[in-house]
């Protein structure tokens, strides 16, 4: 058995949940390289095998969802992201922290609304970068379903 990580409390013996880093996001949604493509399936791999364990298919599915909605209103060819699809887009941000507080002892759920948060502030108007948000978010949810991930 292994020792609590989380400042001695007992009930705590569990592996800490890191979201994915601001500078491997701002990498993953900021560049249009092979490099950032590559680096987007490692860490979609890498953070979904560790949300398997902690959070369940439906908890991912729900925010998921709403964001093949938004993606609906994105219109073909666009640069820009309309400003409908801008406030639809930033007001997952609440959604994420309510999310966190209803099950405010899990990690995992924190690590998840904590990637996604910071992904949607680096989409910011730009339709490219909320098509790569939208791959990577499905790429997790991909992974979090290879990986056995709960779905209750």
């Amino acid at each position: 058995m292994s020792r609590p990580q989380s400042g001695g409390h007992p009930q705590q013996e569990k592996e800490r949940i890191e979201p994915i880093s601001e500078a491997l996001l701002k990498q993953i949604i900021g560049e249009d390289t092979p490099e950032a493509i590559q680096l987007l399936v490692k860490e979609a791999d890498r953070f979904g095998e560790k949300l398997s364990r902690k959070l369940t298919t439906s908890q991912i599915r729900n925010i998921f969802g709403e964001v093949r909605a938004i993606e609906q209103d994105v219109p073909a060819g666009a640069t820009e992201l309309p400003i409908g699809v801008q406030r639809r887009l930033l007001m997952l941000k609440p959604k994420l922290a309510y999310q966190v507080g209803r099950f405010s002892n899990n990690d995992a759920l924190r690590a998840f609304a904590n990637t996604l948060t910071e992904a949607i502030d680096l989409v910011g108007n730009d339709a490219r970068r909320f098509h790569t948000f939208v791959d990577l978010f499905e790429a997790i949810l991909a992974y979090h379903r290879r990986y056995g991930g709960r779905t209750n």
